[in-house]
This record gives C-alpha cells, structure tokens and sequence, in this order.
C-alpha cells in the first residue's frame, strides 16, 4: 500500500502570504506600520509551521524557507525605507500645500472677477434706466447679494461661510460689499466696494475694485464770474 501524501503544514502558507504582503506595504508610506505587523505574523506563522512538521514528519512535508525570508524583508524593509519616506513627505508635503494655496487663491480671483463684472453691469443699467437719477450703491449691493449665479459661489477658504457679504471685513475667501465715497480734486466719487482677504506669504493679502455709481463736483463761483471746483469743507479761494 503506497503511503499517504504529505500535507502542507499550518501556517506555512499563511506566512508566505502575509509576508508578500509586508514586502508590497512597506513600499507605500501608509503601509509601513502595516508591513511591520504583516512581517511579524509571517514570522510567527512560519514558527508554528516548522514546529509542526518537525513534531509530525510522516504528516506534514517539510516547510519552504518563503514565509522566513519574506517576514524578514517585510520588518526589514521599513527601517530601510523610513529616510527615504521622510525625505520625499519633506519635499512633497510643502510642495502640496502651496499647490493647494495657489489653487484657492485662483478660484478666489474668478470669484473676484465675476461679483465686479456684474457689478460694473447693474451699474450701467441703472445708468441707462434712469439716467438723471443718481446710483444708490446700497440697491447695487442688494441686487448683487439677491443674484441667483452670485450666490451659487463658493468660498475657496471656508466652504461653511459665504462667499458674497455685505460687510466691510470678513474671514479669508469673503467678497466684501460696501458703499465707498473718495473725494479728490473737488469731485466726490460714490462706488460700490469690493474687497477680499486671503492668507499669503508673510501674511494677509487683499483684492480690492470698485464699481463707481456716480461722481459729484463742488464748484464756486468766483467774482468774475468763473466756476472753478472746490473741495468740500475747504474755505472759498479768495478773489484774483
């Protein structure tokens, strides 16, 4: 009678899976503590299955060398690679988040852009409505918060605050809107204001634009009879 085949130990095959398995994870930076316990399981596996053979030679054929060596290179290979893993997160963690910041601050800038063009637009048709009728910047304001496309923005830096305010000064990613009143020259300029912060490089940084709604000059009448501007709150120039 011809003697029964030997069978694969317990265990043997188990070690060599798990320690192909290390080898894989220990090339992958979230993997290496993975690889380690993966390692140690295959060793310990590959133990159990040597024992049992050597105790049961007539059952179990001898065990192969696989499941050693490779939970040996499994714990092995992550001590090795550690440096190197913290050379390239050295290189590439910086490199990522100023990738990120540049691609907050663009959408940002779109956001930026759109709010002035509309704004700059509703100006021009209240304009040509009603053109002896001055410009409120606060009806402008109110029509740019109340735009359906307006309010479907998003804020780059805060997806839970807004990305349209009427405010003077808001959290990073916020378009601020707000009435703005310059004078120079004897000429007053009403605007609607707009302005952004956003954290950059050596601190806060800032868009600012303007949608000018209406100008006013302050004129004086001289003694000749000449209209000349004259800035608000100034005393009258004295006569030539």
């Amino acid at each position: 009678m011809s003697a029964s085949p030997l069978l694969p130990a317990p265990g043997a095959k188990a070690a060599k899976v798990c320690g192909i398995l290390a080898i894989v994870l220990a090339f992958t930076c979230v993997g290496i503590p993975i690889a380690v316990v993966l390692g140690i399981v295959a060793l310990v596996q590959h133990g159990k299955a040597k024992r049992l053979a050597k105790a049961q030679p007539e059952t179990y054929e001898p065990v192969p060398a696989t499941g050693l060596v490779t939970g040996i290179l499994g714990l092995v290979l992550p001590v090795l690679l550690l440096p190197v893993v913290g050379i390239v997160s050295a290189i590439a963690v910086p490199a990522l988040l100023a990738q990120r910041a540049r691609a907050r601050e663009a959408v940002l800038r779109t956001n930026f852009r759109t709010v002035q063009t509309k704004a700059e637009t509703l100006v021009l048709e209240a304009q040509a409505k009603a053109p002896d009728q001055p410009v409120a910047a606060e009806s402008i304001i109110r029509r740019l918060l109340a735009e359906p496309g307006l309010a479907a923005l998003r804020n780059p830096y805060d997806p839970k605050a807004p990305a349209l305010q009427a405010a003077q000064e808001a959290g990073p990613g916020v378009i601020c809107l707000f009435p703005g009143q310059e004078q120079a020259g004897g000429v007053t300029t009403f605007s609607v204001r707009l302005r952004a912060a956003y954290p950059g490089n050596g601190g806060e940084k800032a868009l600012e634009a303007e949608a000018i709604t209406r100008t006013q000059e302050h004129v004086q009448t001289t003694e000749e009879g000449w209209q000349v501007l004259q800035n608000p709150g100034e005393p009258p120039a004295p006569p030539q």
